[in-house]
């Protein structure tokens, strides 16, 4: 293969066909039109002399050419990409940038008044836009820069990603003050389960890490109230017998009763995401730096 007779460009095509799996959505990643992404794939073809991706019922499915060539070719345009990002200096206090966050509403609540208060004296100019991602989507709109970062547990495996850990915490019952569980002085298994639940998701269905818990233990609790959003919780809770079992800082910070779980589930964990090709761009580094130095100070303060 002779370097000096191919478009560079097409490596950037061959890139996002592959995180988006299909031609028109690649299209609008690029900036050109569904015509112009096939014919990018045609010279592509003719390039490697196999059809790196084959059509079928859920988009474009990668041959195995593709999948071997896709690691070497990421490494080869985040080379470039963070050869251009490091030749400009970021200066955060004059930088005009827009960083777009994918993240729950609980990490909202512990993140952004912090963040924004530290935004205001390094980088006035800087903004923020945050905003709930499906998790399965999480790799591929990385990848595609429609986000900068993501909070999410420790779930996804793709290489592509780095992450660091933001926080870890047990997870324990929250109850309003006066509920009838503060009254026991220990509270059992079956105590937990005859009580009316309410249970945070935002998806419709399947279990998170408490019901995963108890299913191993061969038992299941009624959930009367399933909810998307966390921040809801304590008006729910303080007018009702419900019980939420949830992470012990963000029960803490409602000003909502603790109590000790009667099982072991393990800790909550939530980590920053960011992709590879990123890694060294100063911009991303001064963020995500931020980013994880406010989670510490929140931390720290409320120990």
């Amino acid at each position: 293969m002779n370097l000096n007779n191919i478009d560079l460009n097409l490596f950037i095509a061959f890139d996002v066909i592959y995180t988006e799996g299909n031609l028109t959505k690649a299209g609008k990643v690029l900036g050109i039109t569904q015509p112009a992404v096939s014919n990018a794939l045609s010279r592509l073809r003719e390039t490697f002399d196999d059809d790196l991706f084959v059509r079928n019922s859920g988009g474009m499915t990668p041959t195995p050419m593709a999948q071997n060539i896709v690691g070497d070719i990421r490494k080869a345009l985040s080379l470039m990409r963070n050869s251009v990002a490091e030749s400009d200096s970021f200066d955060p206090y004059t930088a005009k940038t827009l960083y777009k966050i994918a993240i729950g509403d609980t990490s909202e609540y512990r993140l952004l008044p912090d963040l924004l208060r530290s935004l205001g004296k390094e980088a006035p100019d800087v903004d923020i836009e945050s905003f709930r991602a499906e998790r399965t989507d999480t790799p591929r709109e990385l990848a595609s820069g429609n986000i900068d970062f993501a909070v999410d547990p420790p779930i996804h495996t793709d290489s592509s990603l780095h992450h660091a850990k933001l926080f870890e915490d047990k997870y324990v019952i929250a109850v309003r003050k006066k509920h009838p569980l503060t009254k026991l002085k220990k509270i059992t298994l079956d105590d937990y389960l005859s009580m009316h639940h309410m249970h945070i998701s935002s998806r419709r269905k399947g279990l998170g890490h408490v019901d995963i818990a108890l299913t191993k233990l061969g038992v299941t609790r009624r959930i009367l109230l399933r909810a998307q959003h966390f921040l809801v919780s304590p008006f729910i809770l303080e007018q009702s017998n419900l019980v939420l079992t949830t992470s012990n800082g963000f029960a803490e910070s409602l000003n909502l009763k603790t109590l000790k779980l009667p099982f072991k589930v393990p800790n909550l964990e939530l980590h920053l995401y960011w992709h590879s090709s990123h890694e060294t761009d100063p911009s991303n580094i001064w963020m995500r730096k931020l980013i994880l130095s406010t989670y510490g100070k929140i931390l720290k303060n409320k120990k």
